[in-house]
């Protein structure tokens, strides 16, 4: 039986029957609740333990529960005395490492967990942490790309209540709060833009959109709306200009909507040349309009650029 980097049969493939009074609960705990037992003791009445446990010794004649903990649970419930199990010898870190290993393949963590779990083996120990190791060397040992553990790990740079309340709304996923997580240096912000995730529901892309607007110094409810024009519209944009500030801004989103705006007119220009009566005016009533106002836009950019508000900005950034 393999786990993550650790396979039990280099442990001690012999199962034992082990009596659940010896063996108490894990010192580590990376679950916060523990899951409904009613099928997992179905199952057992009906099949047996198909799994056993894994346990290492900690004294004389007593034991500590490594991997199966719900099963461990069960069998109490049930009333048995004893339950198959594989006796390990192993380290802290070692049992740690099966333990979160197991819970990831089984995806019994929710991404808050899994944060506060990671961030419990590679953070320091004077943060009451294990210090067991690096990110790549976790995220090896649990089979995860170093990506995926410090995505992780990262969300704990917002609140943990906000976090909790966040994640009880129907719709908003782990990606949701990795975008989220962006904002992070800029508490006010993350605080306002996340009562309205509470109240309306937002796509992974409409966010990011709307973290670049609010980022650009545009207000969460104005950079809200402006997301959903943009996604209704599918508009591609290229999230370098940061260093813009608010009026700049929307006057290249502005360009880049009016561009896409022209290109459905186009399309409805090419199903209508079979109508004069109706192509000409829908050419000169709208497509021409809206390439004027591209024009104007481009225009208005360059005076903006040039505008003596605009150069004391562009000094100050520079030093």
């Amino acid at each position: 039986m393999q786990v993550g980097s650790v396979d039990l049969r280099q442990i001690n493939p012999e199962v034992v029957m082990v009596g659940v009074c010896d063996i108490r609960p894990s010192k580590f705990k990376i679950r916060e609740r523990r899951s409904d037992l009613e099928d997992l003791k179905k199952s057992i009445i009906e099949k047996g333990l198909i799994h056993p446990i894994v346990i290492r010794v900690i004294g004389h004649s007593s034991y500590e529960v490594v991997t199966g903990s719900q099963r461990l649970w069960a069998f109490r419930e049930l009333g048995r005395s004893m339950i198959p199990a594989i006796i390990a010898n192993m380290s802290d870190q070692e049992a740690f490492e099966l333990i979160l290993a197991e819970n990831i393949q089984r995806e019994a963590l929710s991404p808050l967990e899994e944060a506060q779990a990671f961030y419990a083996y590679v953070g320091p120990r004077e943060r009451n942490c294990y210090g067991y190791g690096k990110v790549s060397e976790l995220a090896k040992k649990i089979g995860k790309s170093q990506e995926y553990v410090s995505n992780r790990i990262r969300l704990l740079r917002l609140p943990e209540i906000l976090l909790r309340k966040l994640f009880l709304q129907n719709g908003f996923t782990v990606s949701h709060a990795e975008e989220l997580v962006t904002l992070s240096d800029r508490p006010e912000m993350v605080e306002e833009l996340s009562m309205m995730l509470m109240n309306k529901k937002v796509s992974v892309r409409e966010l990011e959109e709307i973290v670049a607007l609010m980022r650009s110094g545009i207000e969460t409810r104005r950079a809200v709306e402006l997301a959903k024009v943009e996604s209704d519209l599918k508009v591609e944009w290229d999230y370098r200009g940061e260093k813009d500030d608010r009026v700049q801004t929307l006057m290249k989103r502005t360009e880049v909507i009016l561009k896409s705006v022209l290109s459905y007119v186009d399309n409805v220009s090419a199903d209508l040349d079979y109508d004069q009566a109706l192509f000409d005016p829908w050419i000169g009533s709208v497509r021409l309009k809206v390439h004027d106002a591209i024009n104007g836009v481009l225009a208005c950019k360059k005076i903006y650029e040039k505008s003596p508000k605009t150069l004391s900005k562009s000094v100050a950034t520079k030093r």
